[in-house]
């Protein structure tokens, strides 16, 4: 669960599955068929009815996309209200959602945790992951978010994409500092069974799909268009600090209210822990896992040049 801080009872719902978008490291429609399926506004209110009365006052909304259909979203926010009902609640959402008009509605009905799926910050490398969005959306959508009283707003990145750079994965930080972001967190790209990029990774003969079906890579030990993990990681690194930096001369009030909330729920040694993590060293204690084709050709090491990569293709 992203960043839900409360101290309250809590819990989480779901109120929809799938996601009809085609994102090519999202496994989410293969498993869904391509469709979404919800609950009627009514069955939701009264789940929610039902744990209100029990004396849950924090729930997370688990649905893969609740930002989909708006009149939806009306019904349930106005129940809410109406019912007079008392906890807070979270959920995630696209960007690009027709939904994005119902954040009033959502802050009054006591929403307040909403989390993107930002991605990047070059319109390139969302353009290679087939975010189909728009930086300008981003920016709107998160903008609104804190405009209309949404109190966390939280960004989810990825970094390590094929055909991103060095550059690229720094311009994606300061992107985010830009951003009226609270939180974010910046994972490497993985490729899982079933996604887009899977088939993709079959097709130019770095996958074997009967030998490496329960496996799952980071992109960058396997991919030759992926920068090395050691370059990502170091990358990362650095973007954190300018985004820190970023935050503490730029956002000083924001980031010391931000910094308290935690504080409030975190002992101060593991909100110190929270914030160095990002500039720890990882000593790497085992081989990544890998395709079988690379155990095949003995290249124990994730990829480090383009050569490998082709001995894997021929």
């Amino acid at each position: 669960m992203p960043a839900v801080v409360s101290l309250d009872k809590f819990c989480a719902i779901q109120t929809s599955r799938g996601c009809p978008y085609g994102c090519t490291y999202c496994g989410i429609p293969a498993l869904s068929e391509g469709k979404w399926r919800y609950r009627s506004p009514k069955h939701v209110l009264r789940e929610m009815q039902q744990l209100n009365d029990l004396g849950y006052r924090s729930i997370f909304l688990t649905d893969d996309h609740f930002l989909l259909k708006r009149k939806r979203i009306d019904a349930i926010g106005r129940g809410i209200i109406e019912r007079r009902l008392q906890f807070h609640w979270g959920c995630e959402g696209r960007v690009d959602s027709a939904a994005i008009d119902q954040l009033p509605l959502m802050s009054k009905a006591n929403c307040n945790f909403l989390a993107f799926g930002v991605e990047a910050g070059t319109q390139k490398v969302l353009d290679r992951l087939r975010k189909n969005q728009t930086l300008a959306q981003i920016e709107h959508a998160v903008s609104a978010a804190k405009r209309h009283g949404i109190a966390r707003t939280h960004g989810f990145f990825l970094v390590g994409s094929p055909g991103e750079t060095e550059r690229d994965i720094l311009a994606s930080f300061r992107f985010a500092a830009r951003l009226k972001l609270d939180t974010f967190s910046f994972n490497r790209l993985c490729v899982y069974r079933g996604t887009p990029l899977w088939k993709e990774y079959m097709d130019r003969g770095i996958i074997d799909d009967e030998r490496d079906w329960q496996k799952w890579f980071k992109c960058s030990d396997i991919d030759p268009t992926a920068l090395p993990s050691e370059t990502v990681n170091r990358a990362r690194q650095k973007g954190y600090a300018l985004l820190f930096a970023h935050r503490i001369f730029m956002r000083p009030i924001r980031t010391l209210r931000l910094l308290r909330t935690f504080g409030r729920h975190m002992k101060v040694s593991d909100l110190l822990k929270l914030l160095s993590s990002p500039f720890r060293r990882r000593k790497l204690t085992r081989t990544p896992e890998l395709p079988a084709r690379m155990i095949d050709l003995g290249l124990v090491e994730p990829i480090r040049s383009k050569g490998a990569a082709d001995r894997i293709a021929s």
